[in-house]
């Protein structure tokens, strides 16, 4: 993973002098100074692949003002391959599917067909966690109910009559619909307003819904994050620590409401980001901490030949380190990349070093992969004994 920044940090202060003239045996006022007023930018840009193995780069902008310290303006945005063709912002609806439904209706000769009526979210029952769930209809009328689509999940399955009602009830809930078999599809098109005044319109709509836990679409969950910076006086050490501790990937997404109206896990790139906005500089150390059957799973930054290495190093209970994996790396394929690659001979030979990490060996042509590497283990071996 690539990971490039652009920071900036401008300081201005403004001085309220005192206008009234004085006579020069009375004291000179001291002026009563104003807001010390901070503006912050942080252009943090993570590359790498999706989890379907697609490529990706998101650039996370994260900028404002602060007076005294307290953030008073804030742009938080996601931009996905930023610069190049297809860049979108993953505020946009359109941009990233959380929480919404997309709905396609077309005239046909004898008269009207519903392309899809997709949902996106999470639920918790049936052991659908994060779902993708379709719906079709060849021969769409008035009588159509919610019984006639063809509703199946990504993976192709057909989802019985049970799920498919849990699925589409958040979007029944945008008009306080409680979701039956004998519901019409009308009234599930007129939330996607491809129902109106009595008829079909053709054409396609995305929106968004309450989800589980109450989040909606994300870049409503973005705003959200925003809201609850700005409303809470907020300063930049405040932000960092929040996205440090809760929210966390390893807590259920029932627990995540620390920030109400967003569930999103703050994985380390949030971290990052507002670290960047801080200090104008890379970071390097520990990013995140999960628990683990094993112990501790430790996700540590450091640099390599490439750019910033992410490193998962796993601690028992005792202290010993039981496993160590690269998550995403930029390092050259036949030097550095094959230190990284699962169970290396490099990653063996540091499990099985790590009472001494320094006595470890670098390998010739790769040496600085392998000193990130090491300062990996020792980065996660301080945090585990702090």
């Amino acid at each position: 993973m690539k990971k490039t920044i652009r920071t900036t940090a401008l300081l201005g202060l403004s001085l309220a002098l005192l206008g009234a003239c004085t006579s020069p045996s009375e004291p000179t006022p001291t002026p009563d100074a104003g807001p010390v007023v901070e503006n912050f930018s942080a252009e943090y840009e993570m590359t790498g692949t999706t989890s379907a193995g697609k490529p990706k780069n998101d650039t996370f902008i994260f900028e404002g003002t602060t007076e005294d310290g307290i953030i008073k303006t804030l742009n938080f945005d996601i931009i996905r391959n930023k610069g190049l063709e297809g860049e979108y912002s993953k505020k946009d609806i359109m941009g990233y599917m959380m929480n919404v439904c997309d709905a396609t209706v077309t005239e046909t000769e004898g008269g009207w067909k519903l392309e899809h009526l997709d949902v996106y979210g999470y639920e918790e029952k049936f052991d659908l966690s994060q779902f993708m769930v379709y719906a079709t209809l060849e021969e769409l009328t008035e009588d159509s109910t919610f019984a006639d689509l063809t509703i199946t999940s990504y993976t192709g399955e057909v989802l019985d009559m049970e799920k498919a009602l849990v699925v589409y009830q958040y979007l029944a809930s945008e008009a306080d619909i409680t979701l039956t078999a004998e519901t019409p599809v009308t009234e599930l098109l007129a939330i996607c307003g491809l129902y109106k005044d009595g008829a079909f319109q053709a054409g396609s709509n995305r929106v968004s819904f309450a989800g589980f836990h109450g989040g909606r679409s994300y870049g409503e969950q973005i705003d959200a994050i925003v809201d609850h910076i700005l409303t809470h006086d907020m300063t930049l050490e405040d932000v960092y620590e929040m996205f440090r501790t809760v929210n966390q990937q390893s807590q259920p997404i029932q627990e995540r409401d620390a920030v109400s109206g967003a569930t999103i896990a703050f994985v380390g790139d949030f971290q990052r980001m507002t670290y960047l906005a801080i200090h104008g500089e890379l970071f390097e150390g520990v990013a995140s901490t999960t628990p683990v059957e094993e112990g501790t799973r430790y996700e540590v930054v450091t640099q390599g030949y490439g750019g910033e290495m992410e490193t998962y190093v796993t601690i028992d209970g005792e202290g010993r380190i039981t496993a160590i994996s690269v998550r995403d790396h930029q390092e050259t394929a036949e030097l550095g990349g094959k230190l990284v690659e699962a169970d290396s001979d490099f990653i063996q030979a540091l499990i099985a070093g790590q009472d001494n990490v320094e006595g470890v060996d670098a390998v010739a042509g790769a040496t600085v992969t392998s000193e990130a590497m090491k300062k990996a283990v020792r980065l996660a071996q301080e945090a585990s004994k702090a």
